[in-house]
Formats: C-alpha cells, sequence, structure tokens
C-alpha cells in the first residue's frame, strides 16, 4: 500500500518555482521563422522580440482566412490561471499536434502590473518570454500613444489660450489627459493653474492610457491611412451651442500619426 504523500512531500517531489525564475529558465524558438514569415520583414527591438512588416501584412489579403478562437473574460482562480494563462496554453497545445496557431494577446498595462492584478504574461508553463519586457515598455507603444494623445490635449489647451477662434467651450472639453499608471490623485484636477502665461484654469483628469480613443482607435485601424482618418473622426469638445468639434479641425491627424507610427504594426515575441 503506498502511503499518501503530505504537501511537504509534494513540494519536494514537484518543486513550485516562482513565475519570474521559471521565465528565466525557458528557452524561446523563432517564432517569425515557424510562421513563414521572411527576416526582411521583422523589424527587430532588440534580440528576443520584433514587429511585422506592415507590408507582409497587406501581401497575405488574397489568402484565405484562419480560424480564429476568442477568449473571452475569465474570472482567474487563485492559482492565477486567467485569459493569458488559457491563451498561452491553448496557443501552445495546438502548436504541439501539428497546428500553425499563433496567440494574440495585448501589452500589459504599467497600472494593474503594479497593483493587484500583477503582470500579464501568462504563469507556468504557459507564459509569453521575456516577461520582464512584455510587462515593462515592451516596444515602446504604450509611450507612443500617450504622447500622441496627450499632444492632442496640449493643442486644445494652446488653441483656446491664442484666442480660441473654434469658440470651444471650457466646460465642454471632453478630451482628458493619460498615463500610464494607476494614480487616483490625478483623476480629477485642475490645470492651466499659476497666472495669466498657463493658460484659463479649467478642471479636467487623467485616464490610464488604455482607456484612450487613440488605443482604441489603433486596435481598429487597418493601415495607416484608416488610422488618420479614425482619428480626424474623433470629438475632443463641444461648442456653447453643444455642437461638437472633431480633431480634424486642427488638421492633427499627421502629427499624432508622427508621434506613434510604429504602433501600427503588431508584435511578435522571436526568442
Amino acid at each position: 500500500m503506498v502511503p499518501a504523500l503530505d504537501d511537504t512531500c509534494f513540494i519536494k517531489l514537484f518543486p513550485i518555482r516562482p513565475d519570474l525564475r521559471r521565465n528565466h529558465r525557458l528557452k524561446g524558438r523563432n517564432i517569425g521563422a515557424s510562421l513563414g514569415i521572411p527576416p526582411e520583414h521583422l523589424l527587430p527591438y532588440g534580440h528576443d522580440k520584433a514587429k511585422v512588416d506592415q507590408g507582409f501584412i497587406t501581401s497575405l489579403s488574397d489568402r484565405p482566412n484562419g480560424k480564429l478562437i476568442l477568449v473571452t473574460a475569465i474570472n482567474p482562480t487563485p492559482a492565477g490561471e486567467g485569459k493569458t494563462t488559457t491563451t498561452v496554453g491553448l496557443g501552445d497545445g495546438l502548436s504541439r499536434i501539428g497546428k500553425k496557431a499563433a496567440i494574440c494577446i495585448r501589452e500589459a498595462s504599467l497600472g494593474p502590473n503594479f497593483g493587484m492584478k500583477g503582470g500579464a504574461a501568462g504563469g507556468g508553463h504557459a507564459q509569453v518570454i521575456p516577461m520582464e519586457d512584455m510587462n515593462l515598455h515592451f516596444t515602446g507603444d504604450f509611450h507612443a500613444i500617450t504622447s500622441a494623445h496627450n499632444l492632442l490635449s496640449a493643442m486644445i489647451d494652446n488653441h483656446i489660450y491664442w484666442g480660441n477662434e473654434l469658440e470651444i467651450d471650457e466646460r465642454r472639453v471632453v478630451w482628458r489627459r493619460v498615463l500610464d499608471m494607476n494614480d487616483r490623485a490625478l483623476r480629477d484636477v485642475v490645470t492651466s493653474l499659476g497666472g495669466v502665461a498657463n493658460g484659463f484654469p479649467r478642471q479636467t483628469g487623467f485616464d490610464i492610457t488604455v482607456a484612450s480613443e487613440v488605443m482604441a482607435i489603433l486596435c481598429l485601424a487597418s493601415d495607416l491611412q484608416d488610422l488618420q482618418r479614425r482619428l480626424g473622426d474623433m470629438i475632443v469638445a463641444y461648442r456653447r451651442d453643444r455642437s461638437p468639434i472633431w480633431c480634424r479641425r486642427w488638421n492633427i491627424r499627421r502629427p499624432s500619426c508622427t508621434a506613434g507610427p510604429l504602433p501600427i504594426s503588431p508584435m511578435a515575441a522571436i526568442r
């Protein structure tokens, strides 16, 4: 008769390693090559990640669509098994049985990363590597989106300061600023304090970058031209007669794309 194993014996037989330590022990493979992406169409970011050139994606437009499996919202278990862990594990499982599979997950936001939720690179043997890069900054897309969003915020205030030709109602500026951080002190603030040179004081606030409309549009845009068109259609404020003012009135679509053109290219870990 085999004696029952207590918790101590179980841990000795099957040591449990923290996700970060396990992540460092993992060895990746060249994802680009396994998906048939030529090296000249990969834009490297260091030794272990890259973006896929938009031209390569366009060249695949005549191919039939593949099958899409959507992993929707999941309440994670106490062990941390949630959306990302399930998605990565599913991708690994499909590859193991001979299917050509790729997973698509969003870059982690710094706000939740430093909160109770933690990172978004999966866990256990179902992880994205390198975990630190995935969770912290990655290829800089969030920073580019933050800059593009706040560029428009600055231009709105600057327009009001220099005469307000569009007759913006300062009480109805709906375009807030963004920051990739959870900071409750910045949810509602008053800007332009400190005298005449700093503009007209008004109440506004900061949202987290992933809540930016620029982020939503980036996810929907099919190419750079589509991105510019969608950015121009954003409503940023209203006049006193409640008529809307669109982003395109400042002809800021191109500067916004200039502040963040590279995020339009999808990312692929290649380690």
